[in-house]
């Protein structure tokens, strides 16, 4: 996903907020969610289709019109009472879901005239769809569609669309007009207005079933209405979302179900690799780049001791240690009383509690080996890391290094796997993962020296899968000992692997890196935080910090795990 794209749905969130007084609502990878659920978004025209300028194609003012729609939905309905109404027929469900969307538009209140214009303009240009009328059951939709919004909303402005619906409107007068007019007298009350909604609905849905070719139109119609093809099987349970007539499962994920959250899946792990940095480039090849990356360390001018001081403060506990006796002040020590006696201005006769450092933190820094971390930026962060290892290891602290990229450009032999298959639908990620492990937790800094080096070259930087790494990062420090775990990823955005978009759909990486981190956030074992290098990753990370690489690291770049942690 493009970063203009990106910044698109993060405008778009901040509309919905707003106009739908919902502050815990966001807009990411084309999915809505509210309080951290995914919800759908089910009415025909509310499905913002971002290009890479991060408008829609045709007009800036559509993509407002979608999101101010969404946003009118969020305010004025009740996702309770639509739930308690909504019918169980696939095309009832969608009439009566479009009936209570135009019910919210027509709520708008006339000090807000910029959004009754922004969602006539979105949903004109989803009536200009040719598809949408392209069957029979298709062309009954879309009338009823705009029968129920010229009563509700706004009267019919295109003279084309009119002509258009007027036999099947015709035919609709007496099957559905007295719900019509009985609507557009309760739009204030959602309870009233969804026994006729439903009514209405209901009666679309049989005119519908009485059709001979139902069967096979009720898909192509669905299909033509941007319809989820879920709807038809998909049954709420206890705690699912409701919104828009679409259930999202309030799904539960665990460390053993995170492969799977937000419904991922691998097309096959035979091609996926682990490595170690020593084993990425020849001994020569890393003394070289070691080397480099210690003259770049010695340049910064920034003391590892001094960092220990304040890591250890964060990250390291102290315990009680015995007393240390023969000091000038303290708790008097009574086996001393003897040189008191002997010589009163000896005062070395106290002692002091004795504490000593432990090391109850673990951190792991797991950094994107992206081909867009290249350009200079790569080594900054090296430098970084490796510094802040050193002195981790000083305050006596454990930390380890791991980074993740793919062991090929374009998917590898997993996309060629997946075309000699017939090129199923829907195979989730193909691509051959590489993990790397520059620096264990059982290793001390300075034996990792040679192997953090491996990160000063980017010969092995291709592209990021990011949730898998997290998993992959997260899954290691369960098994260690130490009580207070922290990882911190460093990304420059969200992931990006070719192959698995181009199958699965651009949302489909983000939207699983979404719900590992939520699972992670929730769970408290691990604190998990986020260094960003370009685009913010603070819809993704509830921690995270964005960092300038562009200059000379300075020790205020070094705090960035207080600002991360200090909390």
């Amino acid at each position: 996903m493009s970063a203009e794209v990106r910044a698109a749905e993060r405008n778009g969130a901040a509309i919905i907020r707003a106009l739908g007084k919902s502050p815990t609502t966001e807009y990411r990878a084309r999915q809505l969610e509210v309080s951290n659920k995914p919800v759908g978004i089910s009415t025909p025209y509310l499905q913002p289709k971002l290009d890479e300028a991060g408008v829609l194609s045709q007009n800036e003012i559509i993509a407002r019109g979608v999101f101010d729609a969404i946003g009118l939905r969020l305010r004025f309905s009740d996702p309770a009472i639509h739930k308690n109404h909504e019918p169980d027929d696939l095309v009832a469900r969608i009439v009566f879901d479009m009936c209570e969307q135009l019910r919210c538009e027509s709520l708008v209140p006339d000090s807000l005239p910029g959004v009754k214009h922004n969602t006539q303009v979105a949903f004109e240009a989803w009536g200009r769809t040719e598809q949408l009328s392209s069957t029979a059951i298709g062309l009954l939709l879309f009338t009823v569609m705009h029968v129920v919004r010229s009563r509700l909303v706004a009267p019919i402005g295109n003279e084309l669309i009119e002509d258009q619906i007027e036999s099947t409107r015709f035919t609709l007068a007496t099957e559905i007009g007295a719900d019509v007019r009985a609507m557009s007298h309760t739009t204030h009350d959602q309870e009233a207005f969804a026994v006729h909604a439903r009514s209405l609905a209901t009666t679309i849905s049989e005119m519908v079933n009485e059709s001979a070719e139902t069967a096979s139109e009720t898909a192509t119609a669905s299909a033509a209405l941007f319809v989820p093809p879920e709807w038809a099987t998909t049954e709420p349970d206890e705690g699912d979302v409701l919104i828009g007539g679409v259930t999202t499962p309030n799904e539960h994920v665990d460390p053993l179900t995170l492969d799977t959250a937000g419904g991922y899946q691998v097309f096959t792990r035979a091609h996926d690799v682990e490595h170690v940095g020593s084993d990425l480039y020849p001994t020569d090849r890393l003394r070289e780049l070691r080397e480099l990356l210690d003259d770049q360390i010695a340049a910064q001018a920034v003391s590892p001791f001094t960092l220990a001081r304040r890591l250890q403060r964060l990250f390291v506990g102290i315990e009680r240690d015995g007393w240390r006796s023969g000091e000038d002040e303290g708790v008097l020590d009574g086996s001393r009383l003897g040189q008191v006696i002997a010589n009163p201005m000896n005062r070395s006769v106290f002692r002091q509690e004795r504490y000593r450092p432990v090391a109850p933190a673990v951190v792991s820094f797991l950094i994107d080996n992206s081909g867009s971390m290249k350009k200079q930026r790569h080594q900054s962060v090296t430098v970084l890391v490796d510094t802040l290892a050193r002195a981790l290891d000083l305050a006596g602290a454990t930390s380890e290094i791991l980074g993740f990229t793919t062991n090929a450009w374009n998917g590898g032999e997993p996309l060629r796997e997946w075309r000699r298959a017939g090129e199923p639908a829907n195979p989730g990620r193909l691509a051959e993962a590489s993990h790397i492990i520059y620096k264990d937790a059982d290793t001390p800094w300075k034996s990792s020296r040679l192997s953090v080096a491996a990160m000063m070259k980017t010969q092995h930087f291709r592209e990021g899968i990011d949730g898998e790494a997290i998993v992959w990062a997260y899954r290691r420090l369960l098994t260690r000992p130490e009580p207070k775990k922290f990882l911190i990823v460093f990304s420059d955005g969200a992931p990006m692997e070719a192959a698995t978009l181009n199958a699965n759909g651009e949302g489909y990486l983000e939207t699983h890196l979404v719900r590992v981190t939520q699972h992670i956030e929730r769970d408290h074992t691990v604190q998990l935080g986020a260094v960003t290098i370009d685009q913010s990753v603070d819809m993704i990370f509830n921690a995270s910090v964005h960092m300038d690489l562009t200059g000379t690291l300075t020790l205020a770049a070094y705090a960035l795990l207080e600002h991360l942690f200090s909390s």
